[in-house]
């Protein structure tokens, strides 16, 4: 059971509810996600089972893709579909869109919404507003790589709709960016729908509906990573077993790496200091 999953989430479930039933179905204890996604966010989660939960920090740096519908003319506290809708005399028209795409994928900082967790001075943003607060949110450093638009504009409701397909890196806010591109136009604009597609090598395709996985689409945990390896002599196994820091004398790789006797992984290590390296996760 110590492993990974590809699950397709659902909409009107919580990625804490995802992790939840997956506990249930396999009757385990320890069952970990790599970034959470709103209720009504569907699309790829990559769940970590046993103790696979400890290299869930190896995976929540991989880019990402999503695709993302963007309505224009509405504005709302959370930036969605999910509080008060205000109307905001918005001109939209496909070049000026493009244009501010453009504009955005240019920049290397994003302010986040106030629905995000992060938090400033021990609070997160979003009890902040909860509390109607006032807060001063600083930019932080994430990218816009590239962006497709999949669809033609399309006027729902008497507002123009978008889709658009994002690749991005760890830490962006698709609804920071619909936020930012309604500005860009003069007016407002909110994220209607949202669905993670890709992170890294891993294709929401390959993903499973919770009812429909079962224990032959854990991926086991070397399958899943593809690490160097280090190998040691046998008087080491037992040390590395316990614990041990290893340094200059094993390797002089940097970053993630496995630790190999006749063959068997016995443990995964990182780089903590330049040429000290101590265990994520030992196999025993």
């Amino acid at each position: 059971m110590d492993g990974f999953l590809l699950i397709d989430k659902p909409k009107n479930i919580t990625s804490f509810g995802v992790c939840n039933k997956i506990k249930k179905k396999f009757n385990i204890d320890k069952v970990g996600h790599n970034g959470t996604l709103d209720p009504n966010t569907t699309g790829l989660m990559i769940l970590a089972l046993g103790k696979a939960t400890k290299l869930l920090k190896l995976i929540n740096e991989h880019d990402k893709e999503y695709i993302a519908k963007i309505t224009f003319g509405y504005d709302s506290k959370t930036l969605d579909f999910e509080s008060e809708l205000t109307e905001v005399k918005t001109d939209v028209n496909l070049d000026k869109i493009k244009e501010g795409l453009e504009y955005f994928k240019n920049q290397e900082e994003q302010i986040p919404p106030m629905t995000s967790s992060i938090k400033i001075n021990g609070k997160k943003l979003m009890d902040y507003q909860k509390n109607n607060i006032d807060v001063d949110v600083k930019p932080r450093k994430v990218k816009l790589y590239n962006y497709e638009i999949l669809s033609d504009l399309e006027l729902v409701d008497g507002h123009y709709e978008i889709d658009v397909k994002l690749n991005v890196s760890k830490g962006y806010y698709v609804r920071a960016l619909a936020r930012d591109l309604g500005k860009y136009l003069g007016g407002s604009a909110i994220l209607h729908e949202l669905r993670r597609t890709k992170m890294n090598d891993y294709d929401v395709i390959n993903a499973k509906m919770i009812d429909d996985v079962s224990e032959n689409d854990i991926i086991n945990i070397t399958d899943f990573f593809d690490l160097p390896k280090v190998t040691v002599e046998d008087y080491m196994v037992k040390l590395v077993k316990n614990g041990i820091e290893l340094d200059e004398r094993q390797t002089n790789l940097s970053g993630i790496f496995y630790v190999v006797n006749n063959c068997d992984i016995i443990a995964i290590y990182e780089e903590v200091s330049h040429l000290k390296y101590k265990p994520i996760l030992i196999f025993k």
